[in-house]
């Protein structure tokens, strides 16, 4: 048997190959590497978008919105009828406008005098003037301390009205205008030319003595220096 040749005139031994297990790996993570990319790619597309969060109210829970039609709320019809205004206490405010007055007097003249002092109390249902110890009085006139002219208070119950452009009211007139434009209860009205005022006598003190309640038209035709204011009077009985 023959031994191979050694030595420099020996042939070379060929060289081994580099093994194929590393890029085999490589490949393998590459691949794995891009599936996952486009796993997450579909997961994103396949989610949408968010849904908003509910704004809440200040202080509570978020307010659900009316929808539009026939979910949103309405107002119910009803039968009730409008409350009506309570009525007056005055008799003015009842009367018929048809209604038919009767004479009490006519063209009464009076002349009550008043001092710093002194009041002077008139009794409109008769008519005259009466002492302040007399509870059959329906006005009253004082003088103030800062004016020498008298002026004319009403009583409980009375009711008044001044007439600016009227000389000759009838009792229609006079009803009207106190019923829209009466002298406030704790008014004062100067006693002098040319004052012309209609005046309702209370219906309670009038029953009280028996007496009707009448309407009264005052006109002042004269005060004097010494406060003596000269008055005429008419008047005419309220309907029962």
């Amino acid at each position: 048997m023959s031994v191979p040749p050694t030595g420099a005139g020996a042939a070379p031994t060929p060289a081994k190959a580099a093994p194929r297990g590393g890029r085999g790996l490589a490949a393998i993570s590459l691949v794995v590497s891009l599936i996952a990319a486009a796993l997450s790619v579909v997961a994103v597309l396949r989610s949408g978008p968010s849904e908003p969060e509910a704004t809440a109210n200040p202080g509570g829970a978020p307010s659900a919105q009316a929808k539009p039609g026939n979910d949103a709320p309405q107002g119910q019809p009803t039968n009730e009828a409008a409350p009506q205004p309570s009525p007056s206490a005055s008799v003015l405010d009842v009367l018929n406008p048809q209604a038919t007055f009767t004479s009490a007097y006519t063209q009464q003249q009076l002349i009550p005098q008043v001092t710093r002092n002194d009041r002077a109390y008139l009794d409109l249902n008769e008519p005259r003037v009466v002492n302040g110890n007399s509870d059959r009085f329906d006005v009253y006139l004082t003088l103030p301390y800062s004016s020498s002219v008298p002026v004319i208070q009403l009583d409980e119950g009375v009711e008044a009205a001044v007439l600016m452009n009227n000389e000759n009211p009838q009792p229609e007139d006079c009803t009207s205008a106190i019923r829209t434009s009466p002298v406030p209860p704790s008014a004062t009205t100067a006693a002098q030319r040319p004052l012309v005022m209609c005046i309702a006598t209370s219906p309670k003190q009038a029953a009280s003595v028996g007496q009707a309640q009448v309407i009264v038209v005052l006109k002042v035709t004269a005060l004097s220096d010494d406060a003596k204011v000269t008055m005429q009077l008419t008047a005419w009985k309220l309907p029962s």
